[in-house]
């Protein structure tokens, strides 16, 4: 019981609602460990580029276009950042900038760490995306970070694992009492027996938060990436590109592959959603015909002729 009312304790201090950028509530880390969040966020992303497979070794006429592709994700990058700056003032209380790196990585993806490191993978120039597209891909990984979502995850992780250090050692509660009413000769075997459990048990609860954490964190991602999506058209439309434009290049890329990346099957959700926005509300086939003074006039026979068109002067 000692070590359940400080984590409860935690756990209440933990729980602290905010209100994304779109609106929407979520958990987010007091101020006192907002600087946690951004190590942990950090060391996340790197989890992440340490387990992806690395991008073969460039020669001459493939070096020089990996360079200039590095030059336009940095220009992207910083008209980009200037904007968020700018539409979202309160970005300079949590990070002085953005920062933007090209990852030797095979595959085609984007990273992205609460301190405002975003981090695009070599692969992505294999896309052969125009600065539209690509600067939405930057925003939008961008705008996880802006909509506090990495501070959201490592809340629900931090949660997570206060809740399994909790509950899963109470199953050494039987065990620990059977134990203390055990007679002296057998006091030795009950101690070994309870070292082991309780072993057993904080393993058990670091691989059961671990996993229920990545569980909790994948029912938001859906939620994430809409908002994300949303915060980028906000960005490129304030950096002065169309979102139309972005969409289009990115309706031309490779339709979606049984075994492509979690990554890039979100990248083809994000542009069907990107397009169907753009195409706005449907028409109806035959819209009425509108009067001058608004009503809408009724339809006139097709035997009539046509009407006689003269200047009124």
């Amino acid at each position: 019981m000692p070590r359940v009312l400080p984590a409860l304790l935690l756990v209440f201090f933990l729980t602290a609602c905010a209100t994304s950028p779109e609106g929407r509530r979520q958990l987010v880390p007091p101020a006192p460990l907002q600087g946690f969040s951004a190590v942990y966020s950090e060391f996340d992303m790197q989890l992440q580029l340490v387990t992806a497979s690395d991008a073969p070794s460039c020669r001459e006429a493939e070096c020089a276009a990996d360079r200039a592709f590095d030059r336009r994700i940095l220009a992207l990058g910083r008209r980009l950042a200037d904007v968020a700056y700018r539409l979202y003032p309160d970005l300079h209380l949590r990070f002085p900038r953005f920062e933007f790196v090209v990852a030797d990585k095979a595959d085609a993806g984007a990273a992205s760490s609460a301190g405002g490191t975003v981090v695009i993978y070599r692969g992505v120039r294999r896309l052969d995306l125009d600065d539209a597209a690509l600067a939405f891909i930057l925003a939008r990984e961008m705008s996880h970070v802006i909509g506090g979502h990495h501070d959201e995850n490592v809340t629900t992780s931090i949660l997570v694992a206060v809740a399994a250090q909790i509950l899963l050692p109470v199953l050494n509660i039987a065990q620990g009492a059977a134990a203390a009413f055990s007679s002296n000769a057998a006091t030795t075997a009950a101690a070994t027996t309870v070292a082991t459990s309780t072993v057993t048990t904080t393993v058990v609860a670091s691989a059961a938060s671990f996993a229920g954490s990545r569980a909790l964190r994948a029912s938001y991602r859906p939620q994430q990436v809409r908002e994300a999506e949303a915060i980028a058209i906000k960005l490129l439309a304030a950096a002065g590109w169309e979102a139309r434009d972005a969409s289009d290049q990115l309706q031309a890329m490779h339709p979606a592959l049984p075994e492509e990346p979690s990554w890039t099957e979100e990248l083809h959700e994000s542009t069907r959603r990107l397009a169907s926005l753009m195409q706005g509300p449907l028409l109806p086939e035959n819209p009425p015909v509108v009067g001058l003074l608004g009503q809408i006039a009724p339809e006139l026979p097709p035997d009539l002729p046509p009407p006689i068109v003269s200047r009124p002067f």
